[in-house]
């Protein structure tokens, strides 16, 4: 290899940053074979509510993602909250219902509920038959004591001037992880914040209510807001940035969890450990909704790519 030739490579490992934008990888440069993945931006969720304003998924049928009841798998978002303390009701992070459905038509969703500081998850379908749980903040005490100093937020709540322990740029990776049994109980599911579990959640058995018979049918999926009539709960003050969606086929483990971490900077998610067996769903949202892998998402009305 001649001199100028290993000066471009060693240039390109060294230099970690271009225009603010992290390198996370090689690139194709005489001959070696690298990766280049910039993170400059994320998409911000507007605060207006209705399909009109909201970034969605029309449809998953070839993505592989309409996981029944029985299914394992795993949603991992890193998340920048705009609401503040005067919002006092709950905020949809993600959400998926059947294609033209209600809250009852095979949903899966995750959200803060800002007036009791709990992030909750629950699936559901025909009527009231659901499964659900929820981890706490606030409280430093017995089995809530992990989720109280993981998410670093104090006795108060999490919202734009306290976003407790965040990675770059303030954004705070969320991951939730489901096991095959159609149970919200504490041995089928776990919840990360950053890349450290929540621990124990509310109910340790979980909350059910009759028995959720949810089928393999295409998802509407929702991100910043329900995914059922009405697309509400999108918060309040300033918009809530979202970056590096991933959704997998399986229940990561912690350690697959820690390597999304990364140390609180975004990875190019197609390198990740799992992603050749179980990733099937990524949006990076650096020019638009495009999808790395799955299908793409439609960004509408107000909600806009953003900079980080």
């Amino acid at each position: 290899m001649g001199t100028t030739s290993k000066i471009m490579v060693s240039l390109a490992t060294a230099i970690n940053k271009v225009s603010g934008s992290a390198i996370s990888g090689l690139a194709n440069i005489v001959g070696q074979t690298i990766s280049l993945f910039t993170n400059a931006n994320s998409v911000a969720k507007s605060l207006t509510t209705g399909t009109a304003q909201a970034i969605y998924v029309t449809d998953s049928n070839s993505m592989g993602v309409e996981w029944d009841d029985d299914d394992d798998f795993s949603i991992s978002f890193w998340i920048k909250p705009g609401w503040n303390t005067s919002l006092n009701t709950n905020i949809h992070l993600f959400s998926s219902t059947d294609v033209g459905g209600g809250v009852n038509s095979d949903t899966f969703r995750m959200w803060y509920d800002d007036g009791n500081n709990r992030l909750n998850v629950q699936w559901r379908s025909g009527g009231s038959h659901r499964r659900h749980n929820f981890w706490t903040f606030h409280a430093n005490s017995g089995k809530y004591a992990p989720a109280y100093a993981a998410a670093g937020l104090g006795t108060t709540y999490w919202n734009s001037g306290n976003r407790g322990n965040v990675g770059d740029d303030d954004y705070t990776l969320i991951t939730f992880c489901k096991g095959t049994a159609n149970s919200a109980a504490d041995s089928n599911i776990d919840m990360y914040w950053n890349g450290t579990t929540l621990g124990t959640s509310h109910y340790t058995n979980g909350n059910h209510v009759g028995t959720p018979a949810m089928g393999n049918n295409d998802k509407q999926i929702f991100l910043g807001s329900s995914s059922w009539s009405g697309y509400v709960k999108s918060g309040n003050n300033t918009e809530t940035k979202y970056d590096g969606l991933t959704m997998w086929d399986t229940k990561l483990t912690a350690s697959h969890v820690t390597e999304l971490w990364n140390g609180g900077t975004p990875i190019n998610a197609t390198t990740h450990s799992a992603a050749d067996s179980y990733l099937k769903g990524y949006w990076e949202f650096e020019s638009d909704g495009t999808a790395t892998v799955g299908e793409d998402m439609v960004i509408n009305g107000n909600s806009n790519i953003e900079t980080r």
